[in-house]
């Protein structure tokens, strides 16, 4: 069993629309949408969830609307590995390990976003990836039974 996800971050957009076409054609291909924060509007959550399911956390930037709709960290299964999904804060310099450091559940998997760095890397034995900017990159992860396998895209 495998699945694919989609993580994108720090979109700061109203609408799909206003996101290049790679990245919209990508989302149509996920199994499941992971954006780290920085939606910015309810509108854009609503167009991913049209897409397909999509788990999304609050970002710094985030209208009040989208910060009382999403968590600030979720964690969750997927196909047998555990993922967690913050947004993160700070300067891009350490972020890696303070994000970890929100996960003590030691997830096999977390994504996060805030630096607008893209970042793919371990961590205290988990796996790290952030998309980047939205508009400029995003991941594509594959969940396997016995591994992870991710790759970030440029736009």
């Amino acid at each position: 069993m495998s699945a694919t996800i989609i993580a994108v971050s720090d979109t700061h957009e109203a609408s799909l629309q206003r996101l290049p076409e790679a990245l919209r054609a990508a989302l149509e291909r996920a199994d499941v949408i992971v954006h780290a924060g920085d939606i910015t509007e309810m509108t854009l959550l609503q167009e991913l969830r049209a897409i397909k399911d999509t788990i999304a956390v609050a970002g710094n930037m985030d209208s009040t609307a989208v910060k009382i709709a999403l968590p600030e960290r979720h964690l969750f299964t997927l196909a047998g590995k555990s993922v967690g999904v913050v947004h993160g804060s700070g300067a891009p310099s350490g972020i890696d390990e303070r994000v970890r450091r929100l996960f003590p559940e030691n997830p096999d998997l977390i994504i996060f976003g805030h630096s607008h760095v893209p970042y793919n890397g371990e961590l205290q034995g988990s796996h790290m990836v952030n998309p980047g900017p939205g508009r400029q990159s995003y991941a594509t992860i594959t969940v396997l039974r016995d591994r992870i396998e991710t790759a970030i895209v440029p736009l």
